[in-house]
């Protein structure tokens, strides 16, 4: 079952530039999730704060209660056991197998057999509809399958949060309606959390429970997605469809170019 997660007015800066500040929002547990806002408002950032990988510079995040901005590194490490990853390419290793990037959690992290771990990645490829791929190479698949192996990966060491960052950002609509339909069948099956960073509008009106929306530096709203889908707010109506019309202009930059998607990579 999935575990809940909170920050409490949670503020983050790289120098003097505030990616935002005063956040607080709870993720229920075994709900989806989805955090949306225009390029370069930090929502890559916002997750990795959330699991530990960056520090906020004020604030409080809680995973399944217990407060991670007090914990030291080793407690740490033991409630990011319990939270799976799905970054936005993917991020296998170009030199590994499907089935050993799969594998690769399990074999750094725990005492398992090599019996024990084929059977476990046997299921979670067939989880994503994946088997018979295990012995190809990242370069010789599809990126909608990367993504789908990366998910594999994020799944196979039974996380209770799963965190996903823009998993659709590549893909044609038809993919990104696909690779939503198998989360809802993930989060159905497993339990799971899901909180899921993405810009696809699609993915915001038919996957989530609650929907999020970070704009200049501030969390603008969040709240159930019937609530959202029918808010008035300026902001998440423009954004929700797709309008020339409202707070958002042009001189937002791409999440490549911004120097805040390369400011909290994992050490």
């Amino acid at each position: 079952m999935g575990v809940g997660a909170e920050v409490v007015d949670l503020t983050k800066s790289f120098g003097d530039q505030t990616v935002w500040s005063n956040v607080s929002l709870t993720v229920p547990a075994g709900d989806i999730t989805v955090l949306l806002g225009p390029s370069g408002t930090g929502k890559s950032v916002f997750l990795k704060t959330l699991i530990g990988l960056l520090r906020p510079d004020r604030g409080r995040v809680y995973i399944d209660g217990q407060e991670l901005t007090a914990m030291n590194e080793r407690d740490l490490y033991a409630i990011r056991q319990r939270c799976g990853v799905l970054f936005q390419d993917g991020a296998l290793f170009g030199s590994m197998t499907v089935y050993d990037n799969i594998a690769f959690p399990l074999r750094e992290h725990t005492r398992k057999t090599e019996k024990e771990i084929r059977r476990i990645v046997g299921e979670r490829l067939e989880l994503v509809g994946m088997s018979g791929d295990e012995d190809k190479l990242p370069s010789e698949i599809s990126g909608g399958m990367r993504k789908r192996a990366g998910l594999a990966r994020a799944l196979v060491m039974d996380p209770e949060l799963i965190l996903c960052d823009e998993p659709d950002s590549g893909l044609d609509p038809v993919r990104t309606a696909f690779l939503g339909k198998l989360i809802a069948e993930l989060n159905a099956e497993t339990g799971a959390t899901f909180l899921i960073v993405t810009h696809d509008i699609n993915t915001a009106r038919t996957l989530p429970d609650h929907i999020g929306m970070l704009y200049k530096g501030e969390l603008i709203a969040f709240a159930p997605r019937a609530e959202i889908l029918e808010s008035e707010e300026p902001v998440v109506k423009q954004f929700l469809n797709a309008s020339l019309d409202g707070p958002i202009g042009m001189a937002e930059e791409k999440d490549a170019e911004d120097p805040l998607a390369h400011a909290g990579a994992a050490p």
